[in-house]
């Protein structure tokens, strides 16, 4: 009976998802003789589809906060409406959580990655792939800045994630969605990220947007191999969720030291190009049968 109900979910949530936004996939090649424009949100991480229930937003900002949540189910790893009462218990966790630390945990992760892709591209690596400036009829990259603090449940130590969302659109063309999430270090206790006015957090994010903002820039302009049958599996700490979980997921090759390993699916809320440090996750080879 719980098998029925559990799949009974996940067909809601795909139908919801649906509606919402399409599903991520392979990074499209940007055309050679036409840079494509980016252009950066204002409206930060969507409830309905990049977030799970119960997370607790700083306000006025980009900054959430997960991890903390029970008695979600699967509901933790969907980025749709459920199960309400025990999302708004949660939030309620969350602000518990962080409500005499939360002037220390902003970080105006649009602006700070604003300036590095400004620099990025007017770097001679770039420059004929991207502009600044949308063109009538031209590609365009909107691009969707945040911030995961992710509480890790067996010792409330927290790991930040920088969330690069991006969808590149052709006039009519939508695009796919495709996130680029990005974790560096241990995860370190709050009161160690919010000292000095959250000095140490805003090095650490400071740092992980620069390799996610490169990373995002090399695949959107000259997309990595996506291979079907080069899987991998893993098991560690992800986006979101405060304990270690196994998820098979695509290898997309390196960037310096970090493997790039795709979950894919748009229904949850850590898919995309997770940016990945040595020995950030077990990674084992799935060998084909």
């Amino acid at each position: 009976m719980k098998r029925i109900v559990m799949l009974a979910m996940i067909a809601n949530a795909s139908a919801a998802m649906a509606q919402a936004e399409p599903s991520q996939g392979p990074a499209e090649a940007v055309p050679s003789s036409a840079p494509t424009a980016i252009v950066f949100s204002e409206k930060g991480a969507n409830g309905m589809s990049d977030l799970p229930m119960g997370v607790h937003r700083i306000p006025d900002s980009n900054v959430v906060v997960s991890g903390y949540q029970g008695g979600g189910g699967i509901g933790l790893l969907f980025g749709v409406v459920g199960t309400l009462v025990q999302s708004s218990i949660n939030a309620q966790t969350g602000t518990g959580k962080v409500r005499d630390v939360e002037e220390d945990l902003r970080f105006d992760v649009r602006a700070r990655a604003i300036d590095m892709v400004n620099t990025a591209v007017a770097g001679d690596q770039f420059r004929t792939a991207f502009t600044l400036a949308p063109q009538p009829g031209g590609s365009t990259m909107t691009v969707t800045p945040y911030v995961v603090l992710t509480f890790v449940k067996k010792t409330d130590d927290v790991r930040p994630y920088i969330v690069l969302k991006t969808k590149v659109a052709t006039g009519s063309d939508s695009g796919k969605t495709i996130k680029y999430f990005c974790c560096e270090g241990k995860a370190l206790p709050l009161a160690t990220l919010t000292e000095n006015n959250g000095a140490r957090l805003t090095e650490i994010l400071t740092s992980e947007l620069e390799t996610a903002v490169n990373v995002m820039l090399l695949d959107r302009s000259q997309p990595f191999p996506r291979n079907d049958d080069a899987k991998l599996d893993t098991n560690g700490l992800l986006p979101f969720v405060g304990k270690p979980m196994k998820w098979r997921g695509f290898d997309l090759g390196s960037y310096k030291d970090f493997r790039l390993i795709e979950f894919r699916g748009g229904l949850f809320v850590f898919s995309g190009v997770n940016i990945v440090e040595p020995d950030g996750l077990e990674i084992t080879p799935v060998v084909k049968k």
